[in-house]
């Protein structure tokens, strides 16, 4: 990129027949090298610290970097071109997202909103980000049916306890049906990193066979399991006791001491579980059960009475 940048340098005949605005030529007489981007940013910052604006949007517009195009004639004042410009070369979220943040910081804040919420209509990587900017905007500007969709996006996207009630608030009468469609894209949901939204969303509604089904791996966070046990000692003590004394009773069996206050409290939940079915008498021949077995781990029989 360097050489190619010495050999160009600024008087380069293309490269001032693009600054003054001639769109008839290009800087690379093939096929764009993979640093021509990196190398026109480059210019940008050149020309945009040197203020010269009417060569950075020539620049920009001639080497596809929407983006900065359109900013920049927000930034100097041009906003109807802007918004002209972006129908046809808006297409990506981000580009959205970058433009209506512009617009929103020099007040244009109907044109704020338009903008972004076509960008929530675009493919890109910041969709959440900008789904959850655009329903503050609209809900600001009162533009309620606008803050709910882009809550629903912001909640397809990436659900959140947050986003579920902010549509419940929003939609009012409505929300019972809408509620449907949530809850069916949540029980959907597969990427990592929704498990606490669906046992928050699960257990508001209390759907606790489908939070149940949430936490059923043995790989999920022991508090997050142990609220879900909390509400289901009523409806399900048999997989309390199945789930929790699965989840006891290896670490007891290992030895692992500095887990036994874990050890405890599962299995507080599974005498809790006992009592719910009225088996007072099965809890505690299991109770002596462990402690006929696991009498000499004096840790654990400290902690065991407890459990009395």
């Amino acid at each position: 990129m360097s050489m190619a940048a010495l050999r160009q340098g600024w008087e380069d005949e293309n490269l001032q027949r693009i600054l003054a605005g001639d769109r008839s030529v290009s800087l690379w007489a093939d096929m764009p090298p993979d640093f021509a981007e990196d190398l026109a940013l480059i210019r940008l910052q050149i020309l945009e610290r040197q203020q010269r604006y009417i060569e950075y949007l020539n620049l920009a517009r001639a080497e596809g970097l929407m983006q900065q195009y359109l900013t920049r004639l927000v930034a100097v004042g041009q906003v109807e071109e802007a918004m002209a410009a972006a129908k046809t070369h808006m297409s990506t979220a981000e580009t959205a997202f970058a433009l209506a943040k512009a617009l929103r910081e020099r007040e244009h804040l109907s044109e704020a909103l338009a903008i972004a919420q076509t960008g929530l209509t675009l493919s890109g990587h910041c969709l959440y980000d900008l789904a959850a900017w655009t329903s503050d905007l609209a809900q600001s500007l009162s533009n309620f049916s606008a803050a709910v969709n882009a809550s629903i996006v912001a909640f397809n996207t990436r659900p959140s306890f947050r986003y579920y009630r902010k549509v419940e608030e929003l939609v009012g009468d409505s929300w019972s049906t809408v509620k449907q469609d949530l809850l069916k894209t949540l029980r959907a949901y597969r990427d990592w990193g929704a498990e606490q939204a669906k046992v928050d969303i699960f257990l508001y509604e209390g759907l606790v066979d489908d939070a149940i089904t949430v936490v059923s791996s043995p790989y999920f966070s022991p508090e997050l399991v142990m609220r879900v046990m909390e509400t289901a000692i009523p409806h399900r003590p048999d997989w309390v006791i199945d789930n929790a004394r699965s989840r006891a009773e290896p670490i007891i069996n290992q030895g692992k001491a500095d887990r036994y206050d874990e050890v405890v409290k599962w299995l507080q939940k599974v005498k809790a579980a006992y009592f719910q079915l009225g088996q007072q008498s099965q809890w505690s021949d299991y109770r002596s059960q462990l402690t006929t077995t696991h009498g000499r781990k004096r840790k654990l029989m400290e902690l065991f009475k407890q459990l009395v």
